[in-house]
């Protein structure tokens, strides 16, 4: 079944029977059926130059496997890197014990860091599939901090809004990524750090990266 065309024709049924505050929801749907892909092509020379690029990941092969192609070409363009990693990576990899993986995954995290060229290399450290215990609040502080410190322009994460995604580290992120690159900029958000000597410093554009969906553990 075509999922979009058959809650659009329940939309455009709602229309036809008069219910308010729908027609908006129609555009909207027409516009996801009109709108083209768009391919990023490399672009010669240095544009980007001086921009600045945070890759933030749950785990240290997501933007390996998902996105590490893009970050070489916006480095190539001119951006400076850093990696975010937002876990501790403990519930998979190679290693007997959670400790061995987690120290595996660290070194592996570093490598990507190091061969996508990034200038420096953060781990958050929250357990790996716990996050209902984790602050939501917290992360998304911690995130802000980072962006005004680095001075982030542009970000890549997971899609905060992708289908079906049931692994906890992919949802948690994507969102936090999300809140925090509108309120990075916003002067009322956690004032304490321009004491610091921070200042306001909104992200303004983003990449997400939808894994599949479905299951992606």
């Amino acid at each position: 079944m075509d999922r979009r065309r058959f809650i659009g024709g329940g939309i455009g049924g709602g229309l036809m029977l008069g219910t308010p505050g729908l027609a908006w929801q129609v555009r909207f749907r027409n516009l996801s059926f009109e709108t083209k892909p768009e391919i990023e092509r490399p672009q010669p020379g240095r544009p980007h130059a001086g921009k600045v690029l945070a890759a933030v990941q749950p785990h240290s092969d997501d933007i390996a496997l998902f996105a590490a192609g893009t970050v070489l070409k916006l480095r190539r363009e001119g951006y400076r890197v850093y990696l975010i990693r937002t876990t501790n990576d403990e519930a998979k990899g190679t290693g007997s014990t959670p400790a061995e993986i987690v120290l595996n995954n660290e070194r592996d995290n570093r490598e990507v860091g190091r061969r996508l060229g990034a200038e420096k290399v953060f781990d958050l450290g929250y357990r790996s599939r716990y996050w209902n215990d984790a602050s939501y609040v917290e992360l998304r502080a911690r995130l802000v901090h980072l962006f005004r410190l680095l001075k982030v322009d542009t970000v890549i994460c997971d899609d905060p809004w992708a289908h079906y995604e049931e692994n906890p580290d992919h949802a948690v992120t994507g969102r936090c990524v999300h809140d925090a690159c509108l309120l990075a900029g916003d002067a009322m958000t956690f004032p304490e750090h321009f004491e610091a000597g921070l200042e306001p410093y909104a992200v303004k554009e983003r990449y997400y990266i939808t894994m599949r969906g479905g299951r992606n553990w």
